[in-house]
């Protein structure tokens, strides 16, 4: 049997009276879910009460006073983001949402508060700025090596920064300063402090991200936008503070919170916390598209054949993002057995990710299943790539898996390359050439030359990968192709001209 809601009013010492209903346990958190309202007089506090005690009873069960923290938790639980879209929006969830909107209540929110939130953005992305002049202090304590002591210098330096976050001076989610710039900072040389760093990352105090800063481990601590103030003893000078400067947050970044935020609001409203979205009268800046030129195939040429004589792989690689258009990550997943040589395809249903140190084999970004033909010689440089793994594993008497992958490094490939690392490696060897091309810009290159050949639009974006009939396609990977543009100038230069003779 269902329980029934019960409620009750308490009179408070400000005059007030605060109305509480219990609504029974959430079946998924298996925590208490109370609703609440505040009222200034008893009369009003019994309506109030009826009128909690209906919503329990209809299971409308959010408090009255549901925080936009609250809203973005469970609205995160239940996202469908792919994983490397939940990194990046978690990411925007942590350090802008909730320390610039968390508090309030969810009810409370209107579009002008979103669109004040936005403008300050535009201005800096850093919420703790106010448009005038302050220090960015830096949360990094004195290291000071005694030569009397016993201790080699690299247990000094860890001890005291293991001493400075065991008392909480670095909290969870500081970052530390490169060893580089420690080095340089305090007057300690960089072997020491790559000793130290390590010995701690062994200990689990803090988190080594290749690329990125270390970052002091343990559940993020949240310090809203208030700035950190240094105590005493903090001395700016070896901790590196500097003069903070403004860095606006791009249109497109805006965009990107203002789509988390609409998406909250809108399965608030589904639940019956809210009545309208208020991100629906909020405006975002405008996307600011950065026309890219067109790689021209000569240069694509060039840093292909760079490619094969650094590494075969990383020829074939390159090679394949730009005749068949797939995502790093789709072709890092692809193995023996989705190439179909004898038929001519590609069959392209996962992708590969690397985040937070997990390895994810998943479906591709837009969930397409596709089939991609390749040519002949593609085939061929394919077949040669097989025959080459196939001979190396037969020194050792071992057969090429069907579950293998097509570019590894790992003797039985077993693991995919990281996409990152790919990256890494076509931006280098572009660099060695002199020509501008990632493996994103191959997609464009791909793009482009189709439209610019002819090929239906539609067919395009299906090659892509591009849901939505090719509007993505059009409006990022379809490059201006100076030939094509110059072919338009040429068209209409003749028509105005043979215009202007029929007129004269």
């Amino acid at each position: 049997m269902a329980k029934v809601a019960k409620g009750h009013v308490e009179p408070l010492p400000s005059g007030s009276f605060r109305v509480s209903v219990y609504a029974g346990v959430d079946p998924l958190t298996r925590q208490e879910i109370r609703l609440r309202s505040t009222v200034k007089d008893e009369r009003l506090a019994q309506i109030e009460l009826g009128r909690l005690l209906k919503e329990a009873s209809e299971g409308r069960t959010p408090d009255a006073d549901a925080t936009v923290a609250r809203l973005l938790k469970e609205y995160a639980a239940i996202a469908e983001w792919d994983v490397s879209t939940r990194q990046t929006n978690e990411g925007f969830i942590r350090r802008t949402i909730k320390p610039a909107l968390g508090h309030l209540e969810v009810r409370k929110v209107r579009g002008p508060i979103l669109d004040k939130l936005y403008t300050r953005l535009k201005r800096c992305g850093d919420l703790s700025c106010t448009g005038k002049p302050f220090t960015e202090h830096r949360k990094v304590p004195i290291l000071a090596i005694s030569r009397g002591d016993s201790r080699p210098a690299w247990q000094q330096v860890s001890d005291m920064l293991a001493e400075a976050i065991r008392s909480g001076n670095l909290a969870p989610g500081d970052e530390l300063p490169s060893i580089t710039e420690l080095s340089a900072l305090q007057g300690i040389g960089t072997g020491v402090i790559r000793h130290a760093i390590r010995h701690l990352a062994a200990d689990g105090l803090i988190t080594i991200q290749h690329g990125r800063a270390t970052l002091v481990a343990g559940k993020l601590i949240s310090e809203g936008p208030g700035r950190w103030r240094p105590g005493p003893g903090h001395d700016c000078r070896l901790a590196g503070c500097r003069p903070h400067v403004c860095h606006p947050m791009k249109p497109n970044t805006i965009r990107g919170i203002h789509g988390i935020l609409s998406g909250a609001f809108a399965a608030a409203q589904r639940w019956e916390w809210i009545d309208r979205n208020p991100a629906e009268s909020a405006k975002p800046p405008t996307a600011i598209r950065r026309t890219i030129p067109a790689t021209s195939p000569e240069a694509v040429a060039k840093v292909i054949a760079e490619a094969r004589r650094r590494n075969s792989a990383l020829g074939l690689y390159l090679w394949l993002v730009v005749v068949t258009g797939v995502r790093r990550g789709e072709l890092c997943g692809l193995q023996v057995r989705d190439i179909h040589l004898d038929q001519g395809l590609v069959h392209i249903a996962f992708n590969y990710v690397v985040r937070g140190g997990k390895h994810v084999r998943k479906d591709t970004k837009t969930h397409q299943d596709r089939w991609l033909a390749i040519d002949p010689d593609t085939c061929a440089l394919i077949t040669a790539h097989l025959d080459e793994i196939r001979t190396a594993l037969a020194e050792v008497g071992v057969e090429v898996a069907e579950d293998a992958y097509l570019f590894s490094n790992d003797p039985a490939h077993a693991r995919p390359w990281n996409p990152d690392w790919a990256t890494h490696k076509v931006a280098d060897t572009a660099d060695a050439v002199g020509v501008e091309l990632d493996i994103k810009g191959g997609r464009h290159y791909t793009a482009s030359q189709l439209l610019a050949g002819g090929f239906d639009l539609r067919n395009t974006a299906a090659r892509l990968g591009h849901s939505g009939g090719g509007a993505t396609t059009l409006r990022h990977y379809a490059d201006p192709v100076p030939e094509v543009d110059r072919r338009a100038a040429a068209y209409l230069a003749r028509l105005t001209a043979g215009s202007s003779t029929a007129n004269g």
